[in-house]
């Protein structure tokens, strides 16, 4: 029988293993399909990147599943089923509430950063999200394989391990609350947005609980990926026809950036307080079994 420890099994270390475990072992099968001159790049070329996430969080995904199965846990609970009649539009505004204060969130951080470790911040500025002929030996092929992990990986996957798994798995062990709390604060620290990812994996995580399947939180996080992907196009297509932001020019918007967070917050911040769980609230996988086994 499946039951509130059932999610025990599958340790945190033990996924931070996996990870790395993927990781090194498709970034070595990359390194070597190169060498023997399978893949015509260079070591250092930039579409190693996206493909390695790819490969590696696919891959983590798919033997989580299949640890899954084994102990009879079964998927559809865990996804759960897309209510009709869902309010769609509410969920839009409030996305959209939560892009400006992660943007926002951004823009300040990295101002405060900007004074103590100049180099970093303007690296990361100078990273355009598609390339040209001049930065990889397949733009096209790295194009589309970035706008894949974007779009479609990182939305099922990272949801699956944060929201999926990782949620289960310390809500079982400390209780919802704080499972909600440590798994955005984890999201946060490995997207390099603490304060901005820490509250949109906050507003994520409330979505799934409310909603019960882990669709509509997927959903999010592609909407919020897809704005974010178009603001960047927009504003530096590639390298070679837009000039990319200086520091000066990112420092310069920080009055801006203020006041988009002090316009969200009040927003992002009544969705959380209302939509907080209570102490009756079950966790999706377990709410959903028993509504389907009654």
């Amino acid at each position: 029988m499946v039951t509130a420890d059932s999610f025990r099994f599958l340790r945190a270390r033990s996924l931070v293993l996996g990870l790395f475990g993927f990781g090194l072992f498709f970034g070595l099968l990359l390194d070597v399909l190169e060498a023997v001159r399978v893949l015509p790049l260079q070591p250092d070329d930039p579409i190693l990147a996206p493909a390695l996430y790819t490969l590696t969080f696919v891959s983590l995904c798919g033997w989580i599943v299949r640890r899954c199965r084994s102990r009879r846990l079964r998927l559809r609970y865990l996804m759960g089923t897309l209510p009709s009649g869902y309010p769609w539009r509410h969920l839009l505004g409030l996305m959209a509430a939560v892009f400006i204060f992660s943007l926002a969130a951004f823009q300040l951080s990295y101002y405060g950063l900007s004074w103590i470790m100049p180099s970093l911040v303007e690296s990361t500025l100078q990273k355009p999200l598609l390339l040209s002929a001049a930065d990889t030996a397949a733009p096209g092929l790295y194009n589309g394989l970035t706008l894949f992990s974007v779009l479609l990986v990182a939305p099922v996957t990272e949801e699956f391990l944060f929201r999926g798994i990782l949620l289960h798995r310390w809500g079982s062990k400390w209780g919802i609350g704080p499972a909600v709390v440590l798994t955005s604060v984890l999201f946060g620290l490995l997207h390099m947005n603490l304060v901005g990812l820490f509250v949109f994996g906050l507003v994520l995580a409330l979505l799934y609980l409310h909603s019960r399947t882990l669709w509509v939180p997927i959903l999010a996080h592609a909407l919020n990926n897809a704005i974010a992907s178009s603001l960047e196009l927009a504003t530096s297509p590639t390298r070679t026809t837009v000039a990319m932001t200086t520091l000066e020019e990112f420092r310069a918007g920080w009055w801006l950036a203020l006041l988009l967070l002090l316009l969200s917050a009040p927003w992002v911040g009544r969705y959380i307080y209302r939509s907080w769980p209570r102490q009756h609230t079950q966790l999706p996988y377990f709410a959903n079994r028993q509504q389907r086994e009654g």
